[in-house]
């Protein structure tokens, strides 16, 4: 049985690459003090940094897609992660997953 990936190492190793690429977005417009002083928020995907996913990628997964909601128009509905809240078919839109 193959054990099961340390999601929160995995975050936490997508947060600061993501901290990284900020930073450096920063530093090259306004230089070394505003990258220090910048604060930002990220949302990936409307609360999945709650998830950790490199689907795309063929990497791990740790949505949990159950339950089921109506789309406002009320026409159809779909599964969603039951952490986060990404809609099945938004993560399968977002990550090509066939």
């Amino acid at each position: 049985m193959a054990e099961a990936p340390d999601f929160d190492k995995l975050r936490a190793e997508r947060d600061a690459a993501v901290a990284a690429i900020v930073k450096a977005t920063i530093l090259r417009i306004d230089g070394d003090e505003a990258a220090e002083k910048a604060f930002y928020h990220v949302n990936f995907g409307g609360g999945s940094a709650l998830c950790y996913c490199a689907c795309a990628d063929g990497g791990p997964c740790e949505h949990q897609f159950a339950g089921w909601r109506e789309f406002e128009d009320g026409l159809g509905g779909e599964q969603f992660c039951q952490r986060c809240g990404m809609g099945a078919m938004s993560h399968s839109m977002h990550t090509a997953w066939e």
